[in-house]
């Protein structure tokens, strides 16, 4: 185990600290821009797709990609409550989960154990079972992030609608 972790660049390390920031930060009462929920979902979705392995077939990778993407987004649905969230101008007021770090980790867990594997294991690294399993897991870790992301901008529809009288 220790040879793993010496083995780590320290990029992951630098990663995995800026995902713990804001996932423990989304454990107490917090502000979220718009912008945020715009942009969050999509630096994700770009790693992921980026991360895609070109030398297999892309059209398989990206159909389980976004079935997972789909599953995930349906489990974000159910998985993060939307109760108490309040809108003020550009942002949401939204109370702690520790939902959030939980994704976060998982997806950081995710690539980590595919990196992993890829390192110990070369010669498994590009068989369709190994991708194909990289592309599900991802869009089922990102669709939780984009489902949530698109769930709370939900709020800001109605932020300008007067009640009538």
């Amino acid at each position: 185990m220790i040879d793993i972790l010496r083995g780590t660049p320290l990029w992951v390390y630098a990663v995995f600290f800026i995902l713990s920031y804001y996932g423990v930060s989304a454990c107490f009462r917090s502000h979220v821009s718009k912008r945020s929920l715009q942009i969050s979902p999509v630096i994700f979705v770009a790693l992921s797709l980026a991360s895609l392995n070109p030398s297999q077939e892309i059209a398989i990778q990206l159909s389980v990609y976004t079935l997972g993407l789909l599953a995930g987004w349906l489990l974000a649905l159910r998985f993060f409550s939307y109760n108490n969230v309040q809108c003020e101008g550009q942002h949401l007021v939204l109370p702690g989960t520790i939902k959030v770090l939980i994704v976060y980790w998982g997806f950081f867990a995710w690539r980590y154990y595919e990196g992993y594997q890829a390192a110990m294991y070369p010669e498994l690294a590009n068989e369709m079972s190994a991708v194909a399993g990289a592309a599900l897991g991802a869009g089922l870790i990102n669709g939780l992030i984009v489902g949530r992301s698109f769930k709370l901008l939900r709020f800001f529809r109605f932020e300008h609608v007067t009640p009538r009288s």
